[in-house]
């Protein structure tokens, strides 16, 4: 795990070439097999890749961790890695910001049945788009206003009329 973090610190302050700057040493220790310290290690320094370098790759790489590994707290820990270090904000533009993402966390967030690991894709899918719709995801203006003093309602989807 020592050797883990001092390699990305030499990759952060560029003391290694660019040929090397590659996150394939950090995934290459995710694998089962690895001691439980080492992969949160590599876990932890694969989420500071992506937010440096924005790696939809690298990226993948951890969600089909967060799907597919046997372990709970492996997988626990690796959501909890993503929403300490947020790939973006509510209002960041940013490239990993897509439908695709969000389909994925929406998806991973009501198959699981492990209660903690909900709870962890909850607070990272709050943190990356908080209560709002996410800006990627395309809007079909669909909406209906109920007026309780006036005891009426409008709607503005289509093939319906608009008061009802």
């Amino acid at each position: 795990a020592a050797c883990l973090r001092f390699i990305s610190k030499l990759i952060q302050y560029g003391h290694i070439m660019d040929n090397l700057k590659d996150s394939s040493i950090f995934s290459a220790h995710l694998k089962r097999g690895q001691s439980f310290h080492v992969r949160c290690t590599a876990i932890q320094l694969l989420a500071l890749f992506i937010k440096n370098e924005s790696s939809e790759r690298d990226l993948n790489t951890i969600l089909s961790l967060i799907e597919f590994d046997q372990s709970p707290f492996i997988r626990s820990n690796a959501v909890q890695q993503l929403y300490k270090l947020p790939l973006f904000t509510k209002h960041q533009d940013c490239f990993l910001n897509n439908l695709h993402l969000v389909e994925r966390l929406w998806r991973l967030l009501n198959e699981h049945q492990d209660f903690n690991l909900r709870c962890c894709l909850a607070q990272l899918y709050y943190t990356l788009y908080g209560r709002t719709t996410p800006t990627c995801v395309p809007s079909n203006n669909c909406a209906v206003v109920i007026d309780l003093k006036g005891q009426t309602s409008r709607t503005n989807v289509p093939g319906i009329p608009s008061s009802f």
